[in-house]
């Protein structure tokens, strides 16, 4: 795990310097979208292979709610693999990530013995969180500059949301080490997509935004994709 750690790391710190922009080749020559897709595709494939290997040597269940997780971990590569040379397929791959992600983590508050009362505030944090972001954008519209992309991020961000007011109820509700990590990896993907809005609509072209959201991205999904060997 520390050897597999150190090297995600290492990739991620070269991301930083490989990724001259955008996700995907708007201002870039075809050769900086090559190198930086390969960056990113390394990994990608590193953090899917290491859940898999691990789902498989620790002796999961195949059919079990972790199946849910590998489902949901598979999305979210789905999306980085796409979302470099098309940014709405590789969203609606994501998406369709966090939904599963939210079913995971509802099967497990279920499984660990919690009934409804003890976590539906879960979804009054989702709430909170969705409606801020509507009455900013419609408040300011000349800062959240969302244009015709107003619907298709409210609904994106809409699963975003739902996935990591989840993380907030694991880390708080699920007593282990292994839904820890799960959580704040979650909540720091949650945290990357925010970035990212701000990225692509409010502040653009600015090197360190994008570097925070692929800080916070890929470091959560390492943490999300470590959380299955713990």
């Amino acid at each position: 795990m520390i050897a597999f750690i150190i090297i995600y790391c290492l990739f991620l710190v070269a991301y930083f310097f490989t990724r001259p922009g955008h996700d995907i080749a708007d201002k870039t020559t075809k050769k900086d979208l090559w190198i930086r897709a390969i960056n990113k595709y390394i990994m990608a494939t590193m953090y899917l292979v290491y859940a898999i290997v691990t789902y498989v040597v620790k002796g999961y269940q195949f059919v079990s709610v972790d199946l849910i997780f590998l489902i949901a971990l598979f999305f979210a590569y789905l999306g980085d693999i796409f979302l470099v040379f098309d940014l709405n397929r590789g969203g609606d791959y994501f998406l369709a990530g966090n939904f599963i992600f939210a079913i995971y983590y509802f099967t497990l508050f279920v499984d660990s013995g919690l009934k409804f009362t003890n976590f539906y505030w879960i979804l009054l944090i989702w709430a909170f969180m969705l409606g801020s972001f509507i009455f900013a954008s419609n408040k300011w519209p000349k800062v959240f500059k969302l244009g015709k992309m107003k619907m298709p991020m409210t609904f994106y961000l809409s699963s975003i949301m739902l996935h990591g007011a989840c993380g907030i109820g694991s880390i708080i509700l699920l007593p282990s080490v292994r839904t820890l990590v799960l959580g704040i990896g979650s909540v720091m993907f949650m945290i990357s997509d925010f970035i990212l809005t701000v990225d692509k609509f409010i502040i653009k072209n600015n090197k360190w935004i994008v570097r925070a959201n692929s800080f916070f991205y890929f470091i959560g999904l390492l943490l999300i994709a470590l959380s299955i060997a713990l």
